[in-house]
């Protein structure tokens, strides 16, 4: 086990994303068991479809890392930016939702991989909170879109 708090956040982001979760099923073992069916069903409870959570979670991912890259500019300010055009989010895509979010996970590790503890403590650019609270907040932002994608599936 490492001392590194930076390798203990990717470790927790990492394992949320692709299973061994304390909580349960990982976000690829959901979306890899998914019925196509669900994808884009809109329920009355809710704003949001299944395809609509996986765009928003590979949203964040590239939040992230344009904030790594230091882009004091990029943000999420519309609907459309965090959840979606209407062609994005269709079940007709979902293999390219899925895909991109994949993406985004793998591209990100690798970039935060090219950090150390430093990070944690450095303002993400732009914002008031520091990389420490963005990425811990992934974490819990995963976490909580999972339970989402858990009740819109029932």
């Amino acid at each position: 086990m490492t001392n590194n708090e930076l390798d203990k956040i990717i470790d927790n982001f990492d394992t949320v994303f692709r299973g061994d979760a304390w909580h349960g099923p990982s976000v690829m073992e959901f979306l890899n068991s998914m019925p196509m069916n669900v994808v884009d069903v809109r329920k009355n409870f809710s704003k949001h479809t299944i395809c609509q959570i996986v765009f928003h979670l590979t949203a964040w991912r590239k939040f992230a890392y344009e904030k790594l890259n230091d882009n004091i500019r990029y943000d999420l300010v519309t609907e459309e930016d965090n959840y979606g055009s209407e062609e994005d989010i269709t079940k007709e895509n979902w293999s390219n939702l899925v895909s991109n979010l994949k993406e985004s996970q793998e591209t990100l590790l690798l970039k935060l991989e090219s950090f150390d503890n430093s990070l944690l403590t450095r303002l993400v650019p732009g914002q008031d909170y520091d990389f420490y609270k963005l990425l811990t907040g992934l974490i819990q932002h995963d976490t909580y879109h999972l339970g989402m994608i858990w009740v819109l599936w029932e």
